[in-house]
């Protein structure tokens, strides 16, 4: 476990999708059979990427521009994220910020960590890495397709255990008191503070990106399972307009038992109704990068990531 974080947290990759969304990638790896799975996403992923060439796509410029950054609507608001995993008293602690600003919601990691924007209208996202200063896009309908095609090859297994069928079709018994909710099954777990969301753009806003970005941790990370169980929790508290500031996960691989091991991951988010000063110098800073760092494919700004 603790090699699987390293390696990880040397990339920035688990950093920005973990604060943004609980890893469904961490929780795989908990599991047994891992490389074989491993090698079914690994295979999946190359056989699905035709975007091989490093060509700049012609309508790369039309979605992310000034005119989609100085507000395409009126909703701009901040998301600060804090998780922590924890196994065996042990911790590991990261922490993001998403800045929502007109059409795009832009995901931070730190100063110089890797930068992840979403379009609502264009369904893309463009992954800037200011390190290797190069940039990259993927439509959000190719995620859809991968997290299904990784749905099928686990589904055809023929061994299969009971958490990967869960992970492709969950199901939890809800319940609810006051604040709190509620979700419970054999395999996760989760306890989730809220508070009340009245505004709907900022609702649809929030849920909108954070189910998106779901799709793309399970792309990034071969390996992973798919994000439905998490979607699924989502998909209430946006019923009940509600704002998930805590999150609690606990996660059986085992099912479970009396004797069962557990692991935790919990997730704080606290929501700001405004942007600061820094926020709107962040967002413009991305757009630089946008500008001045060279466009790859998906495929080569992927590989390169990954030898980090």
């Amino acid at each position: 476990m603790t090699s699987f974080i390293s390696k990880f947290n040397a990339q920035n990759v688990l950093m920005r999708i973990a604060l943004a969304i609980l890893a469904a990638a961490f929780l795989f790896y908990l599991l047994p059979d891992c490389a074989s799975r491993v090698a079914f996403a690994k295979n999946a992923i190359q056989e699905d990427s035709d975007d091989d060439k490093d060509a700049e796509p012609r309508d790369d410029e039309n979605w992310f521009n000034s005119e989609s950054v100085s507000g395409a609507t009126d909703v701009e608001f901040r998301v600060d994220n804090t998780v922590r995993f924890i196994r065996n008293e042990r911790e590991s602690k990261y922490s993001s910020s998403t800045v929502f600003h007109g059409d795009l919601a832009f995901d931070f990691v730190g100063d110089n960590g890797e930068i992840v924007v979403y379009s609502f209208r264009a369904q893309k996202f463009v992954l800037i890495d200011p390190i290797r200063r190069m940039r990259s896009v993927i439509d959000e309908s190719e995620l859809d397709r991968f997290t299904d095609r990784i749905r099928e090859i686990l589904r055809e297994k023929e061994k299969k255990d009971g958490f990967t069928t869960f992970m492709t079709n969950p199901s939890f018994t809800i319940s609810r008191k006051d604040d709190e909710f509620f979700f419970q099954s054999r395999w996760i777990d989760y306890r989730a503070k809220t508070i009340p969301l009245d505004n709907e753009q900022i609702a649809d806003a929030y849920f909108r990106f954070v189910e998106a970005m779901g799709k793309l941790n399970v792309y990034m990370n071969p390996g992973s399972l798919t994000p439905l169980a998490r979607i699924e929790a989502n998909r209430k508290f946006m019923e009940e307009s509600r704002f998930p500031e805590k999150i609690t996960t606990e996660i059986y691989p085992k099912g479970k038992t009396i004797f069962t091991k557990t692991y935790q991951i919990e997730n704080e988010s606290t929501l700001a109704r405004r942007l600061s000063e820094r926020d709107h110098s962040r967002v413009a800073r991305a757009v630089q990068f946008f500008e001045q760092f060279q466009y790859v494919s998906f495929k080569t700004y992927f590989e390169k990531t990954s030898s980090r």
